[in-house]
């Protein structure tokens, strides 16, 4: 029965992730943004286009190869400390407690980065924001002859640019999905290697990991400022949402009280003093 419960479990695991993943999936290759309108005096939205340092690919590699070599060292010491949870055994094959561990938190990990790029990318679409290169890749060319733009607000345009994929891109500025992911990858650390990467050494080294993660998100979010992909408000928006869905994934599908998280807010039971001898 623990055997048929644990490949339930892996089974279960791969539905849930196939279930948010593939919507995500299908708006990235079928859904099209709205087509929201532009004021022609409009100066955010006339920056030139730049090539962005950090690309959607290299940034989801490195993300999850730091995350999953951060769990799983941090899992193979807690073992070796005597920390883990024991050896489990699948289909007849035994696994050591630091392989099942790893595969536990990088899978709620994963869970929660699905998650968290599929509320961004569904806002991208839903609100359809304008890059601050609109003009510089559309080029757009308004049919004043429409009611539409009769009050200086251009609804009806043709963009005249030849790059596709960037006019198909110019409409998914808000919220940015790099900062979101970046800052969830960057909380998600923080938070485990504060819970579960304990040792006798220094104190510092620890939070200096973690403010370098910090850090490196940060600068994901004010390069995609630089580099005219959003405005800073989508950038402030990303690191709202990918720390939100960190806390709430770590503190409430992660669970790290079964790690030993000190809970400070309990009230310590008084010590009983000795009782006095009763004098006869």
């Amino acid at each position: 029965m623990a055997v048929d419960r644990l490949l339930w479990k892996i089974t279960l695991d791969v539905v849930v992730l196939a279930c948010v993943s593939f919507p995500l999936l299908a708006l990235l290759l079928w859904a099209e943004p709205y087509r929201r309108g532009y004021f022609e005096n409009d100066e955010s939205l006339r920056l030139p286009y730049k090539k962005q340092q950090i690309s959607e690919g290299l940034l989801a590699g490195l993300g999850f190869a730091f995350t999953i070599v951060t769990i799983t060292i941090t899992e193979f010491v807690r073992d070796k400390q005597g920390k883990g949870c024991g050896e489990k055994f699948l289909s007849g094959v035994l696994i050591p407690g630091w392989v099942w561990e790893s595969y536990v938190a990088i899978g709620i990990y994963t869970f929660g980065a699905a998650c968290q790029q599929l509320t961004v990318n569904s806002a991208k679409y839903i609100i359809g924001r304008l890059r601050p290169h609109f003009f510089d890749v559309c080029k757009p060319v308004a049919d004043m002859s429409s009611p539409l733009n009769a009050l200086g607000y251009i609804q009806v345009y043709n963009c005249t640019g030849t790059n596709e994929a960037q006019i198909n891109d110019m409409r998914l500025s808000f919220p940015s999905a790099h900062s979101s992911y970046a800052m969830y990858t960057a909380v998600f650390f923080i938070m485990y290697i504060q819970v579960k990467g304990k040792w006798r050494g220094s104190k510092l080294l620890r939070h200096s990991a973690q403010f370098a993660a910090l850090l490196g998100a940060w600068y994901v979010g004010l390069s995609r400022v630089t580099d005219h992909m959003h405005h800073w408000s989508d950038v402030a928006v990303g690191f709202l949402v990918g720390t939100s869905y960190a806390v709430v994934v770590f503190l409430f599908v992660l669970k790290p009280k079964k790690y030993g998280m000190p809970r400070s807010w309990e009230t310590a039971q008084p010590e009983m003093l000795p009782q006095p001898v009763m004098a006869r």
